[in-house]
């Protein structure tokens, strides 16, 4: 087999295992959701339930997506590498350093929002790259693949925010902060953290759905070109 082959055949696993976390976190996701609400629950406790039943895949599934990093990096695919860090490390921290350290994050309707979306948008997307190794992508995958995050990335963003001001109430008590005075004169804060990041979410958003829309286009082209 050729050096090709052996990279499609990896690429072909790795998005079909990714595919595979993401639509079982979104299926947790959208069942707790909904037998939680029908059964009357608030929604800090139905966030609550969403976090017991998706915590464990969800840090396995998006932490798996490292490897999207290294794989631009060393050109197994085309993706620009800096937008894939972004994207990559953006989810990361959501996860890990807002979800995992600070637990009331992960007890409101931001949580299962932006789980929900993610899944929503990373079912398709993944499904999108397998095919697309072997030419055989469907029709109504390649709309979703650039049509899905129109609505869903503002969505996704938005819980994603949510978590992070609501970690504020928790970290601003002194969580995961080395204060002064200390030996090496140094005062860190989680605190300031959040909202440093919350000031670049800002400009970042534009900046971000921008360069989607602009793969979009360029997807579109290619299609045409190809039917031409």
């Amino acid at each position: 087999m050729t050096h090709n082959g052996l990279l499609n055949l990896y690429l072909l696993a790795f998005n079909c295992a990714s595919c595979a976390g993401w639509a079982y976190v979104l299926y947790l996701t959208l069942i707790t959701v909904l037998k939680s609400y029908e059964s009357g629950q608030e929604w800090d406790q139905i966030a609550q339930n969403t976090w017991n039943a998706v915590s464990l895949p969800l840090k396995v599934v998006q932490t798996m997506a490292v490897m999207e990093i290294v794989h631009a990096a060393v050109g197994f695919v085309r993706s620009p590498l800096g937008s894939t860090f972004m994207q990559v490390s953006s989810r990361l921290w959501l996860v890990w350093g807002i979800n995992v350290l600070c637990p009331v994050s992960r007890y409101q309707f931001g949580f299962p929002l932006m789980v929900a979306s993610w899944g929503l948008v990373e079912v398709p997307r993944y499904s999108f790259y397998a095919l697309h190794l072997y030419n055989a992508v469907p029709d109504f995958l390649f709309f979703l693949r650039y049509h899905l995050f129109i609505l869903l990335y503002p969505s996704g963003v938005l819980g994603e925010v949510l978590c992070m001001v609501s970690s504020l109430s928790f970290l601003s008590a002194g969580a995961y902060a080395i204060q002064l005075p200390n030996t090496h004169n140094v005062s860190v804060s989680l605190y300031l953290v959040v909202i440093l990041v919350l000031v670049v979410y800002i400009p970042g958003l534009p900046v971000m759905y921008g360069h989607m829309l602009t793969q979009r286009n360029r997807a579109y082209s290619k299609m045409k070109a190809k039917t031409a």
